[in-house]
C-alpha cells in the first residue's frame, strides 16, 4: 500500500527518510502524509531514533548543498568544528519539526531487548530494529518508510511511498 492509504485517524510511526522525502520534495505522497499528521487527519509518531537520523542526514545535506564534500562527509565535519556551526538550515528543519503536531516516543533500555531479538530473526539493522521495538512497546502496527526490509515483518503493515523521485 502507499502512503495516500494510512487510513484517517490510524497512528502510524513515521520513518525518517519519509521526512527527508517530503523537506526535499521527492515524493508528493510524503508531503501529503505529513499534511494530514498536521490536520489531525492522521496521528504521526516519529521515534528519537527517526529523529536523530533526520537531524543527521539533513546536516550532511546541508553541508554538501554549501559545498563541503568529503568521501565521509560526518568524519569531517566531526573534524571541522567551525563547519558545523555555519550550518543552520538542518537546526530550523528540527525546530519545526519538534514544534509540530507529532507525537515523539523515546527509547528506552526494554527497546533495545527487543531490537536485539528482531535483529536476530529478521536481520535488522541497529536503528531498524529500534524503530519496530518502540513501535511494539506502543502498540503502534503501522509504519510509513521507504525501506523495503520492512516488508516481511509480522504484526505491521508497511505503507510505502510510490512516487520517490
Amino acid at each position: 500500500m502507499n502512503l495516500d492509504d494510512v487510513p484517517a485517524g490510524a497512528r502510524i510511526l513515521i520513518d525518517a527518510n519519509i521526512l527527508i522525502y517530503a523537506r526535499r520534495g521527492m515524493s508528493a505522497q510524503c508531503c501529503r502524509l505529513l499534511a494530514r499528521c498536521a490536520e489531525g487527519e492522521v496521528i504521526g509518531v516519529l521515534t528519537t531514533i527517526a529523529l536523530a537520523e533526520f537531524c543527521h542526514r539533513r546536516m550532511m545535506q546541508e553541508a554538501q548543498s554549501r559545498g563541503w564534500s568529503a568521501s565521509n562527509p560526518a568524519k569531517a565535519l566531526a573534524q571541522n568544528p567551525p563547519i558545523v556551526r555555519q550550518l543552520t538550515a538542518y537546526k530550523l528543519e528540527m525546530e519545526d519539526l519538534l514544534a509540530g503536531d507529532m507525537a515523539v516516543e523515546i527509547c528506552d533500555g526494554n527497546d533495545f531487548l527487543t531490537a536485539l531479538g528482531l535483529q536476530q530473526t529478521h536481520g535488522l539493522l541497529t536503528n531498524d530494529s529500534l524503530q519496530l521495538a518502540i513501535g511494539i512497546r506502543q502498540d503502534i502496527k503501522l509504519l510509513a518508510t521507504a525501506d523495503p526490509q520492512f516488508a516481511d515483518i509480522p504484526g505491521f503493515t508497511l505503507f510505502r511511498p510510490d512516487d520517490v523521485r
